[in-house]
């Protein structure tokens, strides 16, 4: 695990192949049989995965959500106010399908924002990247750790996470980071700070780009975007999608349905409503993160099967010995959250989970929290830009790496003992 993690941290090969490799040495090597070597792309967390895709694509398929960015753009006209707006949206998106999906629905908008306020398209592409993120810390689909967690909570203890457990310290990450933006002026990157009036050029400036027009033909596509209007309940592929989407929402949060059964549900309806054709949803998974979580789940089984974990945890416990609960949540979420940003969210919530719930068995901490402990710092994506959605909006919207990381530190620390407090007034 250590190897693959050093690895994924080089960025020299892609995380799918270095997962892969390192499972196939183990099960080379005899130190598992073949079913606990492949067991994680079985796991109920992976399926999970998997279905929020679809579903995902299911969203992008039928409109519903056509025409919001558009809508937003008309109706608030300040840029300092369609930052925060396009913020917020992109947050509530990340919550309800994929935060990288939810970065391309409202990326085209952020670029056009800010062309029309003759701004750097980083001006709107960081607070985007950012918000996308922590919007996908407040419900059970809105990230791949918080799934991860939830499985590992039922392995654990027999219950799973329900849809909208993770939201009181998702909603309060996400208020101290909106606080932290509107006010944090010593920052130096509130919304269009540094870059208030500064006219778009060809040059490039600390990793910053941008263009003052578009080409001739993004300019007639620009144009024909901006005449459609936000009507999510024009048609009846948006109605079906919407009730569908309502419905497994009800049944997971709940506790009637497990995350793989209701969401796999709403997207097999999609598929009978014609909503959702293979070949789009198909092409809608990323299978380099199918390939990396399956391989990184079944390398966690073969270290709870080996009994390199409860080694592990054992030696764990011997530090955190006499630590109150507050501090071993403390603990648990900032090295989940350095984890995250130097390998992968995913691989941190994998590797600590397991982790977590060893120390809680051997201290006075509840399960429950330390898995929320993990979940809220595996999120916690915000010091270097390695997640997904931050790369995404880099390659159309690029910002200052050295804003991104000065402010992603003030978020992390800040977001991370506020979710610590809120996780031990909770789970503890």
């Amino acid at each position: 695990m250590i190897a693959v993690l050093g690895a994924i941290a080089s960025g020299r090969l892609r995380i799918d192949i270095i997962a892969i490799t390192g499972l196939l040495i183990l099960g080379l090597a005899g130190i598992a049989p073949p079913n606990v070597v492949f067991s994680g792309f079985g796991h109920p967390a992976l399926a999970t995965i998997i279905t929020v895709f679809f579903i995902s694509q299911g969203l992008i398929n039928s409109g519903l959500l056509r025409g919001l960015g558009q809508t937003l753009a008309g109706r608030v006209h300040s840029m300092r106010g369609q930052v925060i707006s396009l913020s917020a949206v992109s947050a509530f998106l990340s919550t309800i399908m994929n935060n990288v999906g939810a970065v391309g629905l409202m990326l085209p908008t952020a670029v056009r924002m800010a062309r029309r306020a003759g701004q750097r398209p980083g001006v709107f592409g960081m607070p985007l990247a950012m918000f996308s993120i922590l919007g996908g810390t407040i419900t059970l689909i809105g990230s791949a750790p918080n799934i991860i967690i939830a499985s590992s909570m039922f392995s654990a203890t027999g219950q799973s996470f329900r849809m909208f457990d993770y939201a009181p310290h998702g909603l309060a990450m996400f208020t101290v980071a909106l606080l932290a933006w509107l006010f944090c002026k010593t920052c130096g990157i509130t919304p269009g700070a540094g870059e208030t009036g500064k006219a778009c050029g060809s040059n490039k400036e600390n990793g910053e780009s941008c263009e003052t027009e578009p080409a001739a033909a993004d300019q007639a596509e620009t144009d024909l975007y901006e005449a459609i209007t936000f009507a999510p309940l024009s048609t009846r592929e948006k109605k079906f999608t919407l009730f569908v989407l309502l419905l497994a929402i009800a049944g997971v949060s709940s506790g009637l349905l497990h995350p793989a059964y209701g969401f796999g549900g709403a997207a097999l309806l999609m598929f009978f409503a014609g909503v959702l054709k293979l070949p789009e949803a198909y092409r809608g998974i990323d299978l380099k993160i199918v390939f990396f979580l399956g391989a990184m789940l079944g390398i966690g089984q073969i270290l709870e099967h080996t009994g390199s974990l409860d080694l592990l945890s054992t030696l764990l416990a011997g530090f955190t010995e006499g630590l109150q609960p507050f501090w071993l949540i403390v603990l648990l979420l900032f090295v989940a959250a350095a984890l995250s940003n130097a390998i992968n969210n995913a691989a941190s919530a994998v590797f600590m989970a397991p982790l977590a719930v060893g120390i809680a068995a051997g201290s006075t901490l509840e399960t429950a929290a330390a898995l929320m402990a993990v979940a809220a710092g595996s999120n916690l994506t915000l010091m270097l830009p390695t997640h997904q959605s931050t790369l995404m909006v880099l390659s159309k919207a690029p910002f200052s790496f050295s804003s991104f990381i000065r402010f992603g530190l003030v978020l992390t620390i800040s977001c991370g003992l506020t979710a610590a407090a809120v996780i031990a007034l909770f789970w503890q």
